[in-house]
């Protein structure tokens, strides 16, 4: 039955409180699942706690919650297979590339998706931002869409250390000197401007030119380019 006397405040509140237990709940059943799947490399309590920091770190930048806790899954996947890579237990024949820049809200995501479609996967590409927005700038969103990619469901995520050492090649975009280095790892730098403040032309002309680079770096890398 309905409260009479409950405010707009205590509503919020309950909703609120529900929403983090249903979230509980569905975090849980990610870290089993992680956990059956890399059971040869940690043990259940770093699935959890990996997991559950994830998840802290995407909601605390989070602008929707709507797909926070099966980003937050991707985000630990990705984290606990990075883990995997550095200590041995999963051999990655292909190359990894590690796009950073401040927010990864527009350019580190288009570098790393435009990777990923030349490519098919044949090159592991992955992007994180220094101090990650809220969500995807809809600029990028809409020039992405028109070349072939789509980034509605792509999240801004912060540069998460395990994926940072399993990287063999990092590119940051115009933040070199905020990215810590790691050894054995290759650093390379792309002097491109943010995207705050531009119009769809100059988001356009963004794209153009980090596709450009994408391109000779996969080149570079043994790779042909598809389309």
């Amino acid at each position: 039955m309905m409260d009479r006397n409950a405010t707009p405040q205590d509503t919020a509140h309950d909703d609120s409180h529900a929403s983090r237990a249903l979230d509980r709940n569905v975090l849980a059943r990610t870290a089993a699942h992680l956990y059956e799947r890399y059971a040869h490399v940690v043990d259940r309590e770093t699935v959890e706690r990996v997991v559950q920091e994830s998840y802290e770190e995407l909601e605390r930048t989070a602008a929707v919650r709507t797909y926070l806790t099966a980003s937050a899954g991707n985000f630990a996947d990705s984290r606990l297979r990075a883990l995997s890579i550095a200590r041995g237990a999963i051999e990655a024949r292909n190359p990894r590339v590690l796009f950073v820049d401040d927010e990864n809200a527009g350019r580190s995501q288009m570098a790393a998706s435009l990777v990923l479609k030349h490519t098919e996967g044949r090159i592991a590409a992955r992007s994180a931002g220094l101090a990650p927005a809220g969500s995807v700038h809809g600029a990028a969103v809409q020039v992405m869409a028109e070349a072939g990619v789509h980034l509605e469901h792509a999240y801004p995520k912060p540069l998460a250390d395990d994926i940072h050492r399993a990287a063999q090649l990092v590119v940051t975009l115009a933040c070199a000197d905020r990215v810590e280095r790691v050894d054995g790892v290759e650093y390379r730098d792309w002097d491109i401007p943010t995207l705050e403040g531009s119009d769809i032309e100059d988001v356009r002309r963004v794209r153009d030119d980090i596709d450009a680079r994408v391109r000779e770096l996969i080149a570079e890398l043994g790779h042909d380019a598809g389309s």
